[in-house]
């Protein structure tokens, strides 16, 4: 069918809205709220407008109006506002601006043309298009308000439909004084607008994109709403913004920044793989059409809306009522602040709600992933490396479990440690835990280190612990005296290596802490003793001196604690094989590790990466190359990009194999990892039969 698009049309505003008659502008649910502020937008609307009415403008043009035309009945069109929503909801508001000053002085004839000319559709056949804009659901009430000439009664008077109104009737009453209304109302319409109209015809999603594309881009999660609602008719898209939209907003939040976090994460759940950023957008409406014919429209909302109240629990819900374990653990994620391992938690809580597991297993998984967080955080391992990490983790803790979840934790354990023992994603053991402790700065991770103190005192104290009472302070000041120098007979040197250990740290309460401050052993152990209740501290009060011995006693011991607290996960499976591997082509030198039995490849640090001359024919590598320089993964320094970090490509998280996926995001284009990756004598992967014949390479 051939597209009815029609040119644009250049008119005065008043003409446009007078021309409507008997059409309703909707401001669809999809769009973006109604944002333009008083002091910027609204002031320089009407700033133009008192030009024109000065004649410093003959005209001025105001913007492009694009809508969807679409027949409500014989007598009714429906004018979906694709573009000019922010200009066109100020205009009506200058509009009631005005009516208000006619009502003030008596204008009752004047008053009825307005509103029949460019208000209302008089001969409506039904109430729901009598008045000619419908704003957003938003901001409906408000203006409704506004309409019925009831500003008394408006409660929410932060809305800026509200507070634009009152700006501009303060305006217009000043413009009143030096020109009647019938002056501003022909000034007015010399601001003129450029008309769109597009028919059901057109596509109208594709257009609004291309709009958007090129102005103030929306986030995924704006074009993801629109792609759901824009193309029901208004009464669909009203019931689906309130049903569900609205709903995922309450669970959530209704910054679009974070629903597109969201939606990275759902879609992560559900391809088992984290889509770059700049691809969340298109991922969504792939899943979309794979889902829709199973699901249907609503289905596939109410599947978003599942993972909405899952990704809630995690994050935000009170835990008042919630299972004290499993409370617990959530409580202790949440100190973390890590969103990384958000697909796999939403995955495990379908797992729960879906009967597959226990609450007493939800628990165990938590605690699994929350020490696998907080050895690496409490020995400063890099975390850019493992945010892809848990998705394809999912995917093979569920494939592994084989339909009967029953020892799921253990099989958790496993994916976790033993896939990821030779690479930047390990669990670090006791021994490689305690070589990264013992004499790091473990200060500049206090909030990591506050979990486990906190967490220390409260399984050993039996009296309750009211941690906001307390903060992290050095026993040995953190800034160095002479009587400290003394007192330890040490050099500077000596004093700055240990002064930000893990035994030279404790908890006091913060009154305590400013009173500490610099001073020496003695002042310091007395005040000290007032937190005598806190176990951390007992040890340190049994010392008749705090020197370095102490602090290397009290940091082994320490460490002990870590251990068996945020225990190292023990499972059982043998150790994967590992195949150095390299690229040496174009002039760009790469090496990687091979994990034969899983076929995942971790990028080393030092690899180049090739500048391929047509990269925009690569878009979605260019794009993951761009967001792993934003996560620092790759450096580029104008002349040559360099993996600054280990990075892991799983071999379950592209249709391609690790190997391709890796070879392609290294040299750019399409490649067949088997040819360029090669063994240490430059033999290509696909030519080593012990490893080819595994993956039916020939």
């Amino acid at each position: 069918m051939s597209s009815k698009f029609q040119p644009p049309v250049r008119t005065g505003l008043l003409d446009f809205l007078k021309n409507s008659s008997g059409c309703q502008f909707v401001i669809p649910v999809y769009q973006r709220n109604y944002t333009w502020t008083a002091g910027k937008e609204v002031k320089q609307y009407l700033d133009d407008l008192k030009s024109v009415l000065i004649g410093e403008y003959s005209n001025h043009f105001l913007g492009i109006m694009i809508y969807l035309d679409t027949p409500i009945d014989y007598a009714t069109r429906e004018f979906s506002v694709i573009d000019g929503q922010q200009r066109l909801t100020t205009t009506f508001l200058i509009l009631y601006a005005i009516k208000t000053l006619m009502k003030e002085q008596g204008a009752t004839d004047a008053i009825n043309s307005l509103e029949g000319q460019f208000l209302t559709n008089p001969f409506a056949s039904n109430d729901k298009v009598k008045y000619k804009l419908k704003p957003l659901v938003s901001d409906d009430d408000v203006y409704q308000d506004i309409v019925r000439d009831k500003i008394d009664q408006i409660e929410n008077k932060e809305s800026k439909i509200y507070k634009n109104y009152i700006y501009i009737l303060d305006y217009i009453r000043e413009l009143n004084e030096s020109y009647d209304y019938n002056q501003i109302l022909l000034a007015l319409n010399e601001l003129y607008v450029v008309c769109i109209p597009l028919s059901s015809e057109d596509n109208a999603q594709k257009i609004f994109e291309s709009i958007n594309a090129t102005g103030v881009k929306l986030t995924a999660s704006d074009l993801i709403r629109n792609f759901l609602l824009m193309d029901l008719d208004s009464d669909k898209q009203e019931q689906y913004y309130k049903d569900y939209w609205m709903q995922l907003e309450e669970y959530l939040s209704d910054d679009s920044k974070k629903l597109e976090s969201f939606f990275r994460f759902f879609l992560a759940v559900k391809n088992k793989s984290l889509p770059n950023k700049n691809a969340v957008y298109k991922e969504f409406v792939n899943w979309y059409k794979n889902q829709v014919d199973k699901l249907g429209r609503e289905g596939i909302f109410k599947e978003v809306i599942k993972y909405a109240k899952y990704y809630f629990e995690i994050y935000q819900k009170k835990i008042d009522g919630i299972d004290r374990e499993l409370g617990s653990a959530i409580l202790e994620f949440r100190r973390i602040l890590s969103d990384m391992p958000a697909p796999l938690l939403m995955g495990f809580y379908d797992f729960y709600y879906s009967g597959k597991i226990s609450s007493s297993q939800l628990s165990e998984l938590i605690y699994v992933v929350n020490n696998y967080l907080i050895r690496r955080a409490l020995c400063d391992i890099d975390t850019s490396g493992i945010t892809r990490m848990f998705a394809p983790l999912l995917k093979d803790v569920e494939e592994d479990c084989k339909g009967n979840y029953e020892n799921i934790v253990e099989i958790l354990k496993k994916n976790l440690v033993f896939k990821n023992i030779n690479n930047g994603m390990y669990v670090p053991d006791e021994r490689q835990l305690y070589d990264l402790v013992v004499n790091s700065n473990m200060y500049k991770i206090k909030s990591t280190l506050r979990i486990f103190f906190d967490k220390l005192e409260h399984e050993n104290n039996p009296a309750p612990v009211f941690l906001d009472e307390l903060s992290i302070e050095h026993i040995m000041p953190q800034t160095a005296t002479k009587e400290w120098f003394e007192y330890l007979n040490i050099n500077e040197e000596d004093y700055q290596r240990n002064v930000n250990r893990l035994g030279n740290l404790t908890l006091a309460a913060k009154i305590d802490n400013s009173k500490m401050q610099n001073k020496i052993w003695e002042y310091k152990n007395e005040i000290l003793s007032s937190t005598s209740h806190l176990t951390i501290n007992q040890s340190i009060l049994e010392k008749d001196r705090w020197d370095i011995e102490a602090i290397d006693s009290r940091t082994n011991n320490l460490i002990e604690e870590i251990n068996r607290i945020f225990p190292y996960p023990q499972a059982d499976e043998h150790i994967l094989r590992v195949e150095e591997i390299f690229i040496n082509s174009n002039g760009i030198k790469a090496s990687a590790n091979f994990y034969i039995d899983n076929g995942d490849v971790e990028i080393l640090e030092g690899s180049e990466l090739y500048d391929f001359a047509n990269a925009e024919r690569y878009p979605e590598t260019e794009e993951l190359r761009q967001e792993l320089i934003e996560e620092g993964i790759i450096f580029d320094n104008g002349e040559k990009k360099v993996f600054k970090k280990s990075y892991m490509v799983n071999a379950k998280t592209k249709s391609n194999s690790a190997l391709s996926s890796s070879a392609e995001l290294i040299l750019h284009g399409s490649r067949n990892g088997w040819e360029y990756w090669t063994n240490l004598e430059g033999k290509p992967l696909k030519q080593i039969k012990e490893i080819a014949r595994l993956y039916n390479v020939g």
